[in-house]
Protein backbone atom coordinates (compact mmCIF):
# COMPACT_ATOMS: atom_id res chain seq x y z
CA UNK A 1 0.00 0.00 0.00
CA UNK A 2 1.31 3.41 -1.00
CA UNK A 3 -0.34 6.62 0.19
CA UNK A 4 -0.68 9.64 -2.07
CA UNK A 5 -1.56 12.84 -0.24
CA UNK A 6 -3.64 15.37 -2.16
CA UNK A 7 -3.56 19.00 -1.05
CA UNK A 8 -5.12 22.23 -2.24
CA UNK A 9 -6.96 22.60 -5.51
CA UNK A 10 -6.05 22.82 -9.16
CA UNK A 11 -4.97 26.28 -10.27
CA UNK A 12 -7.25 28.05 -12.72
CA UNK A 13 -6.59 26.88 -16.26
CA UNK A 14 -5.31 23.48 -15.14
CA UNK A 15 -7.27 20.57 -16.56
CA UNK A 16 -8.08 17.17 -15.14
CA UNK A 17 -5.78 15.76 -17.82
CA UNK A 18 -2.91 17.84 -16.42
CA UNK A 19 -3.62 16.43 -12.97
CA UNK A 20 -3.84 12.83 -14.13
CA UNK A 21 -0.65 13.03 -16.17
CA UNK A 22 1.21 14.61 -13.23
CA UNK A 23 -0.05 11.94 -10.82
CA UNK A 24 0.93 9.23 -13.31
CA UNK A 25 4.43 10.67 -13.71
CA UNK A 26 4.96 10.95 -9.93
CA UNK A 27 3.78 7.40 -9.29
CA UNK A 28 5.88 5.95 -12.11
CA UNK A 29 8.90 7.69 -10.63
CA UNK A 30 8.07 6.33 -7.17
CA UNK A 31 7.76 2.79 -8.50
CA UNK A 32 4.35 1.49 -7.52
CA UNK A 33 4.23 -1.63 -9.68
CA UNK A 34 2.03 -4.22 -8.02
CA UNK A 35 1.00 -1.83 -5.21
CA UNK A 36 -2.35 -0.49 -4.07
CA UNK A 37 -2.31 3.32 -4.12
CA UNK A 38 -4.57 5.04 -1.59
CA UNK A 39 -5.36 8.70 -2.16
CA UNK A 40 -5.98 10.82 0.92
CA UNK A 41 -5.59 14.32 2.33
CA UNK A 42 -7.40 17.63 2.36
CA UNK A 43 -7.37 17.93 -1.44
CA UNK A 44 -9.82 15.05 -1.82
CA UNK A 45 -12.75 17.39 -1.27
CA UNK A 46 -11.70 19.40 -4.32
CA UNK A 47 -11.44 16.39 -6.61
CA UNK A 48 -14.48 15.69 -8.77
CA UNK A 49 -15.81 12.19 -9.30
CA UNK A 50 -14.71 12.16 -12.94
CA UNK A 51 -11.16 13.14 -11.94
CA UNK A 52 -11.05 10.36 -9.34
CA UNK A 53 -12.28 7.86 -11.90
CA UNK A 54 -9.68 8.98 -14.44
CA UNK A 55 -6.86 8.70 -11.89
CA UNK A 56 -8.12 5.25 -10.91
CA UNK A 57 -8.41 4.12 -14.52
CA UNK A 58 -4.80 5.17 -15.13
CA UNK A 59 -3.50 2.67 -12.53
CA UNK A 60 -2.15 0.36 -15.26
CA UNK A 61 -0.22 3.32 -16.70
CA UNK A 62 1.60 3.98 -13.43
CA UNK A 63 1.87 0.28 -12.69
CA UNK A 64 -0.34 0.00 -9.62
CA UNK A 65 -2.68 -2.90 -9.01
CA UNK A 66 -5.42 -0.42 -8.12
CA UNK A 67 -6.17 3.09 -6.90
CA UNK A 68 -8.36 3.61 -3.85
CA UNK A 69 -10.32 6.70 -2.87
CA UNK A 70 -12.17 6.85 0.45
CA UNK A 71 -15.94 6.81 0.72
CA UNK A 72 -17.22 10.36 1.19
CA UNK A 73 -20.06 12.66 0.11
CA UNK A 74 -18.89 12.39 -3.51
CA UNK A 75 -19.35 8.62 -3.29
CA UNK A 76 -22.85 8.98 -1.85
CA UNK A 77 -23.83 11.45 -4.62
CA UNK A 78 -22.60 8.93 -7.20
CA UNK A 79 -24.67 6.14 -5.62
CA UNK A 80 -27.78 8.34 -5.71
CA UNK A 81 -27.08 9.53 -9.26
CA UNK A 82 -26.78 5.95 -10.50
CA UNK A 83 -30.16 4.99 -9.04
CA UNK A 84 -29.21 3.11 -5.90
CA UNK A 85 -32.13 2.88 -3.49
CA UNK A 86 -32.10 5.49 -0.70
CA UNK A 87 -32.01 2.70 1.90
CA UNK A 88 -28.84 1.27 0.33
CA UNK A 89 -27.13 4.67 0.25
CA UNK A 90 -28.07 5.22 3.89
CA UNK A 91 -26.70 1.79 4.78
CA UNK A 92 -23.39 2.49 3.04
CA UNK A 93 -23.09 5.83 4.81
CA UNK A 94 -24.00 4.44 8.24
CA UNK A 95 -21.67 1.45 7.90
CA UNK A 96 -18.68 3.48 6.75
CA UNK A 97 -19.20 6.03 9.51
CA UNK A 98 -19.57 3.31 12.15
CA UNK A 99 -16.31 1.72 10.97
CA UNK A 100 -14.52 5.08 10.98
CA UNK A 101 -13.94 4.88 7.23
CA UNK A 102 -16.15 7.74 6.02
CA UNK A 103 -13.98 10.63 4.86
CA UNK A 104 -14.72 14.25 5.75
CA UNK A 105 -12.56 17.37 5.76
CA UNK A 106 -11.98 16.71 9.47
CA UNK A 107 -10.83 13.10 8.93
CA UNK A 108 -7.30 12.36 10.10
CA UNK A 109 -4.84 11.37 7.38
CA UNK A 110 -3.57 7.81 7.39
CA UNK A 111 -0.73 6.02 5.69
CA UNK A 112 2.67 6.91 4.34
CA UNK A 113 2.91 9.73 1.84
CA UNK A 114 4.12 10.14 -1.68
CA UNK A 115 4.09 13.66 -3.02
Amino acid sequence: MIGFRLEGRLPEGTTATDLVLTVTELLRRKGVVGKFVEFFGPGLGQLALADRATIGNMAPEYGATCAIFPVDEVTLRYLRFTGRPAERVALVEAYMKEQGLFHTAASPSRGSTTS
